[in-house]
C-alpha cells in the first residue's frame, strides 16, 4: 500500500502511482531465489552451510532492497542522457517532465507470514500504528500511539544534521524550510539534484531553468527512503497520510479518532485476519468529542493544546472538537481534520477553490 503526494506538477506523483509498488514487489519477489543461489542462510538454521529454499530474508536486506528500488526508480526518472544526446528542445521538455516535478512517498509492506510491516518514507507524510490496549477502567478498549515513520523535513534534527554534514559551510536549511522546500528528500525536484554543469546546458540549450543562487553543492534532496519494521499485533490499524491531514491532526488525535470510529462501527472489532473490514453498517452517534475524550492511553501532555502544534485549527480560528458520523475510517478523519464538529466551517473549507484554497487547508 502506498500514497504520493506530489508538487509542482502532478507528472511524479502519477508516474510512481502507476510504478513504484510494482517495482519494490518485483525486486522483493527476487529475493528468496537470489538468497538460495548465493548461499544465504535460513534465519532458523544455525548451520552456515544450509541452503534451503525456504530461507527467509534477513530484515536488512530486505529493507535494503526497497531503499534501492526507490533510488533506482528516481535515478531513471531525473536522467539527462538522452536529452543531452539529442538537440531536440520538444524531446527534452517532453522526457523531463518528470524530472521537474516531484513527489514525497510512503509505502507500506506487510509480510503475512512473519506479521512485519515495513514502513518507507521519503518525503513529510507520516504512518502511524494504533495499538489496542486496556483503558484505566480496564472496561473499555484505549489505543497506544506508534509512529512508524518521521516526518523529514527541516524540524526534524536528524534531517537537519544530515544536510549539514553533507553541505558543510552552505545555509540549506533556513526559515524552517529546506531549500525553500517544506520536506527534506523527495522523488523528482531535479532542479536540486543535478550538476551545476548539467543545469546550464540545460538552461541554454533545452528551455531549462536558470541556475539557483545557493545552488552550490547538490544533490541536496534525495529519494532514499527511511525505513521501521514493526511486528503487528492482533487489532492493530495503521493510518497513512499526506502533510495535509497531520496538519490539522496530531498522531494522538487521529489514533483517537479511529478508536471512536471502531468502537461505533464494527460489531466484533477483532478477528484474526490483520485485514479489517470497515464497510459494515455504522451505529448512530451524536455525540460531541473533546480531545480529553478521545480512547488514548497516552501522557495526558501529549494531548493537550500547549503541545498541539499542528497548524491550521489556529489559522481557522477554531476549537477542535470532534464528531462520528462517516461510515469510512478515512472520511471520518478527513471530516475531523476539516473542522469536526463545526460543519459551518467543514462546508467553508471544502468549498474553497484553487488557488485560495491552499492557504487554507
Amino acid at each position: 500500500m502506498a500514497l504520493f503526494d506530489g508538487h509542482n506538477g502532478p507528472a511524479m506523483s502519477d508516474f510512481l502511482c502507476d510504478h513504484l509498488v510494482e517495482y519494490v514487489a518485483s525486486a522483493i519477489s527476487k529475493l528468496p531465489q537470489q538468497y538460495e543461489l548465493s548461499g544465504f542462510l535460513d534465519i532458523h538454521n544455525d548451520d552456515d552451510s544450509s541452503s534451503d529454499s525456504s530461507a527467509i530474508p534477513a530484515d536488512d536486506i530486505v529493507s535494503d532492497t526497497i531503499k534501492q528500488a526507490f533510488k533506482e526508480v528516481d535515478d531513471v526518472m531525473i536522467d539527462v542522457s538522452e536529452v543531452l544526446s539529442s538537440p531536440s528542445k520538444t524531446n527534452a521538455v517532453r522526457t523531463l517532465r518528470h524530472a521537474h516535478s516531484g513527489s514525497c512517498a510512503l509505502m507500506s509492506v506487510y509480510d503475512v507470514d512473519t506479521r512485519i510491516l515495513r514502513v518507507a518514507l521519503t518525503g513529510d507524510s507520516r504512518a502511524v500504528l494504533g495499538r489496542k490496549v486496556s483503558s484505566k477502567n480496564g472496561k473499555t478498549d484505549a489505543y497506544e500511539v506508534h509512529l512508524l515513520s518521521y516526518d523529514q523535513n527541516a524540524h526534524n534534527p536528524k534531517e537537519v544534521a544530515r544536510l549539514e554534514a553533507e553541505h558543510p559551510g552552505e545555509e540549506v536549511v533556513k526559515n524552517g524550510r529546506v531549500m525553500g522546500w517544506g520536506m527534506a528528500r523527495a522523488f523528482g525536484d531535479a532542479a536540486y539534484k543535478w550538476s551545476v554543469d548539467i543545469q546550464e546546458q540545460l538552461y541554454e540549450k533545452y528551455l531549462g531553468d536558470r541556475v539557483r543562487s545557493n545552488m552550490k553543492t547538490p544533490p541536496y534532496l534525495t529519494a532514499e527512503p527511511e525505513i521501521t519494521t514493526t511486528r503487528v499485533q492482533k487489532g492493530d490499524f495503521i493510518i497513512m497520510a499526506s502533510d495535509g491531514l497531520w496538519d490539522c491532526l496530531t498522531s494522538e488525535e487521529a489514533v483517537g479518532l479511529v478508536g471512536v470510529w471502531l468502537a461505533n462501527n464494527i460489531d466484533s472489532v477483532y478477528t484474526d485476519s490483520p485485514v479489517k473490514d470497515f464497510a459494515k453498517k455504522r451505529s448512530k452517534d451524536d455525540k460531541v468529542y473533546t480531545r480529553d475524550e478521545l480512547p488514548l492511553k497516552v501522557p495526558l501532555e501529549k494531548v493537550d493544546d500547549e503541545n498541539d502544534e499542528t497548524l491550521y485549527y489556529p489559522w481557522w480560528h477554531a476549537t477542535k472538537q470532534f464528531v462520528n458520523r462517516d461510515s469510512s475510517a478515512a472520511a471520518h478523519l478527513a471530516r475531523n481534520a476539516l473542522g469536526g464538529a463545526d460543519s459551518d466551517l467543514t462546508e467553508a473549507l471544502v468549498s474553497l477553490a484553487h488557488p485560495r484554497a491552499r492557504k487554507y487547508r
